[in-house]
């Protein structure tokens, strides 16, 4: 039986559900501003393409992958915390694409500000670092969705021992390419709600301002109503355990996701109107109940095999209260950093 090759569990400082509620808070903060990231930047290709490229919407890409991959950290360790013995093993299966994240995440970032600094003194070159960037996330997304769902299948574990060089991709796996795309039009939908909000705090011709605020937001929702499409057949291709459980199996995960459904709509509503203060409160809840939907489909997944209330919880708070006081003087470190950005912008110079 497969679940003979899972790792042994590890020890747990405190109650496991500590880890569970920071995953979902750290990970919603990594979503928002990945997304961001990702779908601005694939926005701001096809603006290229199209030669509708606006500075003020694209500027923030380097600073964006700086605050996205620093608030990648804590829930990619939070999830190691619960589920580390699953994450590792699916981490090894994949490891030489998984391991390639690093470079290319390095190279990446040079991208980027290669894309900003040398858009005046050379357009190619700039276009090239912008192109190159946007190819490198869409690589990373890949590589991680990958790992994501070979952590929740141990039973698919035995592709290792066919080919144990590391090149372990899920290829074969029927949810990839509906979760991958479902994440990218997520992506896409989130990255044009952040433009529009950089408009609205830009200074610039009002109308002109307006105009860009209300294409930003009809891409919002349009792209809001291809997920409608792409989101069902991602659910249809789960295991009828899984997909049930939000059908009705379990009333908390059908709440979520009768919750995010009706949420849906309201973005399709505030989108079209042009309500962008509405269009951003309901995308903002909209990602927090996909993380936590998130979160329930993976314990549907493992519901057989393991539930982090499982772990041994040895009851040492004080690297809890070390992590809590760390965070909280890092959150404020970026807070003012952030300050300082708008500050430079506003300046004359």
């Amino acid at each position: 039986m497969y679940d003979s090759i899972i790792p042994t569990t590890d020890t747990i400082p405190v109650h496991w559900l500590w880890f569970q509620v920071l995953l979902i808070f750290t990970f919603f903060i990594h979503m928002i501003l990945m997304n961001f990231l990702l779908g601005g930047s694939l926005l701001t290709v096809w603006d290229l393409l199209t030669g509708k490229l606006e500075k003020r919407a694209s500027g923030s890409i380097p600073t964006l992958v700086a605050l996205t991959v620093n608030f990648g950290v804590p829930p990619l360790l939070f999830v190691q915390v619960l589920y580390g013995h699953l994450f590792y093993s699916s981490s090894v299966m994949l490891a030489v694409p998984w391991l390639l994240i690093v470079p290319i995440l390095i190279l990446a970032y040079y991208g980027a500000y290669i894309f900003v600094k040398q858009a005046d003194r050379a357009p190619l070159l700039s276009k090239g670092g912008l192109i190159f960037t946007t190819l490198s996330l869409l690589y990373i997304a890949f590589i991680f969705v990958n790992n994501n769902t070979l952590a929740i299948q141990p039973d698919r574990w035995g592709i290792y021992f066919k080919n144990p060089g590391g090149w372990n991709l899920n290829l074969g796996e029927p949810t990839l390419w509906p979760r991958y795309l479902h994440f990218l039009l997520a992506a896409l939908a989130i990255g044009a709600l952040g433009r529009a909000i950089v408009y609205r705090f830009s200074k610039m011709d009002k109308k002109e301002k307006e105009s860009q605020i209300k294409r930003n937001l009809k891409i919002f929702g349009w792209i809001t109503i291809i997920q409608f499409g792409v989101g069902s057949w991602f659910w249809l291709t789960m295991p009828d355990t899984v997909w049930k459980t939000f059908m009705g199996g379990s009333f908390f995960a059908t709440a979520m996701m009768v919750t995010g459904w009706l949420l849906a709509l309201l973005i399709l509503h505030s989108s079209f109107t042009g309500r962008l203060t509405t269009a951003m409160i309901l995308g903002g809840l909209e990602v927090l109940v996909m993380v936590i939907v998130r979160e329930l489909a993976r314990g549907a997944y493992l519901k057989e095999l393991f539930r982090p209330s499982q772990l041994e919880n040895v009851g040492e708070l004080s690297p809890l209260i070390a992590f809590l006081l760390v965070f909280v003087v890092g959150l404020l470190a970026i807070y003012y950093m952030i300050r300082l950005i708008f500050k430079s912008k506003d300046s004359p110079s």
